[in-house]
């Protein structure tokens, strides 16, 4: 992960297809400082892609001379590669491809305006072919050697991966591999549930109890839930039958002291489990409709006269003797 102005570009049948325009950092020329930080690099980016018109790359600034300069390409577009500064991606005329891949140009020097507070780079005006820049360090066009070429483009892919792996651990492109190693470590690590004390004290734990404890308890606290709701149905079902037996004596003990007849019986048995206080209340205060000590059907009154219970029926409906015997049922021959 070195901090180096020296990377290769790629290279398209010998000639970069994309150049270093303008280095990163604080920088020093023969025409004073500079300083290109993030935050210039992204208004230059900017300000290049406000404009429609391609951006010229000429030979030794003749396009500021007001001379003949014809084009060595044509800038498509910028891009702000971090601490490499700010590349562009070149279209080459036929002329500047053979200057470049017969190494007769290897530089280039780039003209910008730049704020006299800061000294900031706030706008790229164009870029030319040279053998002398003023900005000392910037990459070269063609390298010496292939071989340097070659280990160029291998540490370039080294740190696009550790770039991309430093994203993946949550860190910063600027972390060393020190802390790339101290993330990796700690994911190696167990992970521990942290509950919420509230929750550790619900369950009656301890703020440092282990995820064994935490899961046990709950499958514990869980088990007792369902033997709870099992005891619940079986009390729900002890209490129905009590309350059926309840009823049942209830109705007998009416039918035993006259407050219903025989064939009110099934009534009253439904009555006393639907509503066990209200058939109470009815039975203490219904008058005696069989007479005790008697079973009803077994005896026939006299000739004309009634039996007890229709006598006491008809007493309660407010029928004399004379008017039941008058309308009421006549006995078949």
């Amino acid at each position: 992960m070195g901090n180096t102005l020296v990377l290769i570009c790629k290279e398209v049948a010998g000639v970069p297809a994309e150049i270093q325009v303008i280095p990163f950092g604080n920088i020093n020329t023969p025409k004073g400082p500079f300083t290109l930080d993030d935050e210039s690099a992204q208004g230059v980016v900017a300000a290049f892609e406000a404009q429609k018109n391609d951006m010229v790359i000429d030979y030794e600034h003749q396009t500021l001379m007001g001379v003949q300069a014809p084009a060595a390409g044509w800038i498509k577009k910028l891009i702000n590669k971090g601490t490499d500064g700010v590349w562009a991606v070149v279209e080459w005329t036929e002329r500047a491809k053979e200057y470049l891949a017969n190494k007769e140009y290897r530089y280039v020097s780039p003209v910008f305006l730049k704020r006299k507070s800061d000294h900031r780079v706030v706008r790229l005006i164009n870029v030319a072919l040279t053998n002398e820049p003023n900005i000392d360090g910037m990459v070269p066009l063609i390298n010496k050697s292939s071989e340097y070429q070659f280990e160029t483009i291998n540490q370039r892919k080294e740190e696009d991966t550790m770039k991309e792996l430093l994203k993946l651990l949550g860190l910063a492109e600027t972390a060393t591999e020190q802390d790339a190693i101290m993330a990796v470590n700690k994911l190696k690590e167990p992970v521990q549930i942290v509950a919420n004390k509230g929750v550790l004290t619900a369950l009656g734990l301890s703020e440092a109890a282990t995820e064994a404890e935490i899961t046990g308890t709950i499958m514990a606290m869980k088990q007792s839930h369902g033997q709870v709701g099992t005891l619940a149905q079986e009390v729900a079902q002890l209490k129905e039958q009590m309350g059926a037996n309840a009823a049942t004596e209830l109705v007998a003990l009416a039918m035993k002291e006259g407050k219903i007849t025989p064939a009110q019986k099934e009534w009253a048995g439904e009555y006393a489990k639907r509503d066990i206080e209200g058939f109470k209340v009815f039975v203490a205060k219904a008058p005696v409709v069989v007479v005790m000590g008697k079973v009803v059907g077994n005896e026939k009154p006299a000739e004309g006269a009634l039996d007890e219970t229709q006598a006491m029926i008809n007493k309660q409906c407010g029928v004399d003797a004379e008017t039941y015997k008058k309308y009421g049922p006549k006995e078949q021959q």
